[in-house]
């Protein structure tokens, strides 16, 4: 069977650059555009970053022959191609992330170990394995959706939602042809991330988020969610991801590292940029490990390719939740507001799914139907067919490291 093809929408961003690597070595899935979004750093520096992968990743195939095999398409005759978006949000003032992942986006990697920076192309020069357009990248979402067999591309982002609610707001009926969105965003039953009760993407552009769920339960789209309810418990220790002869302190002493033989280029690079990552982590009082946000949204896309929307795997499980996205708050921008007063949440679509599970739930394509219920905040009650889909529970976190660490490094666990 073909291999699905998926856009990656993405602002890397350190946990953006583990799950871009994971969907280029996996052979389910084909990454046929990667387009950039503002987020974890500003757009022009993520695609920075983006290039930046791609100079480490050949620096890799052409050092490790058994990375050549896992990264196979690099060499392929089809480039994936690069796209960059928007650097502003759609509504609201403009966030980054630049507390956790460093000004650059990757951990200040551009200062401190400028040797990872390619040098830039000529005029008119061709990139060796992307096909970088001048398009704006909603435009090119489009363009990829139009030229492609309506439910064949499914889109997995990884930052805020801004070029995929610009690219439904330019033209809504070839959006409509995506098999599927899945998107890592919010925090449902989980404190926040960037704010006591706001997980970052959804923090960023709320304003997006909102035009994209509404999306969703008009029964335009299909909606994947990966909140951090989910994503958090799924970590990987920091000492999997970075190379020991680069972890050691240097007050050590023993002359340890001296005996450690030299990693690769792009362990080397993973390991510069998560070192300080895990020093984060440290001050925070965390546990030594990296929780797989990003990866884990991929990793949904990646073990579903080849079935029909919402109809899962074995070992994954989704759930339909209603809820709405706070806009303006103060205190509360980007907060996923649930409605826990015993009517909407608790009564209809939990108790809908409840009923839907004993006709195999995540099959279903029941269409949403308004009969004029209303909320008492006016708004139309919305069943369970056409509402958002949030993956509440995976294979388990130790699959999702072992098939991480195995694709990326070629390292078993």
């Amino acid at each position: 069977m073909a291999p699905q093809k998926i856009i990656i929408d993405t602002d890397p961003g350190v946990d953006d650059v583990l799950a871009i690597l994971m969907a280029l070595a996996s052979p389910e899935v084909d990454v046929s555009l990667i387009s950039i979004v503002f987020g974890n750093t500003h757009a022009p520096g993520a695609h920075s970053n983006l290039l930046k992968i791609y100079h480490l990743l050949a620096q890799e195939v052409a050092a490790v022959p058994a990375a050549a095999a896992r990264y196979h398409r690099l060499e392929g005759q089809t480039k994936t191609r690069l796209a960059l978006g928007d650097d502003s949000p759609i509504g609201g003032e403009k966030a980054v992330a630049a507390y956790f992942h460093g000004l650059d986006g990757l951990s200040n990697i551009s200062e401190t170990h400028p040797e990872f920076t390619p040098p830039p192309l000529d005029p008119g020069a061709v990139h060796a394995h992307l096909d970088i357009l001048k398009t704006p990248a909603h435009e090119v979402i489009l363009e990829t959706l139009k030229s492609e067999p309506e439910g064949t591309v499914t889109i997995v982002a990884l930052g805020p939602l801004t070029n995929i609610a610009h690219a439904y707001q330019a033209d809504p009926v070839t959006l409509a042809r995506v098999h599927s969105v899945v998107w890592m965003g919010g925090a449902l039953d989980h404190p926040g991330n960037t704010s006591p009760v706001a997980e970052f993407n959804c923090f960023a552009d709320p304003y997006a988020a909102t035009i994209i769920m509404e999306a969703c339960k008009a029964g335009e789209i299909k909606l994947v969610i990966a909140p951090l309810d989910i994503t958090t418990p799924h970590t990987i220790p920091f000492s999997d991801l970075i190379d020991p002869s680069i972890g050691i302190p240097p007050s050590d002493s023993s002359g340890q590292s001296s005996k450690l033989s030299p990693p690769g280029p792009l362990k080397t690079f993973i390991s510069h940029m998560l070192s300080r990552v895990r020093g984060l982590h440290v001050s925070f009082g965390l546990p030594d490990a990296m929780e797989m946000h990003d990866p884990l949204a991929v990793w949904y896309a990646l073990s579903n390719a080849s079935r029909a929307p919402l109809d899962t795997a074995e070992g994954w499980h989704l759930r339909p939740r209603d809820f709405k996205v706070e806009r303006k708050g103060e205190f509360t921008r980007g907060m996923c507001v649930v409605d826990r007063r015993g009517t909407t949440e608790d009564q209809g679509e939990n108790r809908a799914f409840d009923l839907a599970k004993e006709h195999n739930a995540n099959k279903t394509e029941a269409s949403a139907v308004d009969n004029g219920e209303r909320d008492r905040d006016g708004s139309k009650i919305v069943k369970a067919g056409h509402l958002p889909m949030v993956i509440v529970k995976t294979p388990g976190k130790e699959v999702l490291r072992s098939l991480l660490l195995d694709r990326v490094f070629g390292q078993t666990v």
